[in-house]
């Protein structure tokens, strides 16, 4: 067997750098920590903003379902507003009405038998609904004293004739005239 030996031939170096002190052993653990720590923060950011992403699309869906909710109530609330504007409009009319049939009834027993009534009308305003107007047609000899008849007859029920006309065709007149109620 040979025994072959080799020798290092080495020179003792003094131009070299002293070996770091054995504290700066801790800095790849360090590194490695904060590596696996920061993987960790990105991890947990990525999960939280995808949560966040959920979130403001069902808080978004929310807000919607909410704006069509209240547009449906907005319009409901218009619906039942103006139904309540048009009660309130028929409610008028009616407390403006008076029983028409008093009048229809004076009218006619007012009249002699001589006299023919051919037409009555009655119609009410929608600006002033307890005026009514008043139109007449008779026919008949005696027919201006009848249309006083009419006004005194008209007078007991309350009401009086306001700008009367009247128009005669032969024996055939037309009487025009407003009814308006006095207060009691």
């Amino acid at each position: 067997m040979i025994d072959y030996l080799c020798h290092d031939f080495k020179t003792p170096r003094t131009d070299t750098s002293r070996r770091l002190p054995s504290s700066f052993r801790a800095i790849p653990v360090i590194f490695y920590v904060a590596l696996v720590g920061s993987a960790y923060v990105m991890t947990m950011d990525y999960f939280n903003y995808k949560k966040a992403l959920t979130q403001k699309t069902e808080a978004e869906e929310r807000k919607k379902l909410s704006e069509s909710q209240r547009d449906t109530f907005k319009a409901e609330k218009a619906d039942l507003e103006s139904e309540a504007f048009k009660a309130e409009k028929v409610a008028e009319w009616m407390e403006g009405a008076r029983n028409i049939q008093p009048i229809a009834v004076k009218i006619a027993r007012a009249v002699q038998a001589e006299t023919r009534i051919t037409q009555v009308a009655l119609e009410r305003s929608e600006q002033v609904p307890a005026n009514l107007a008043l139109t007449i047609h008779l026919n008949g000899s005696k027919v201006a004293g009848e249309l006083s008849a009419i006004e005194n007859a008209l007078g007991q029920l309350l009401y009086n004739s306001y700008s009367p006309q009247q128009t005669k065709n032969g024996e055939a007149v037309e009487y025009h005239s407003t009814l308006v109620r006095r207060s009691e």
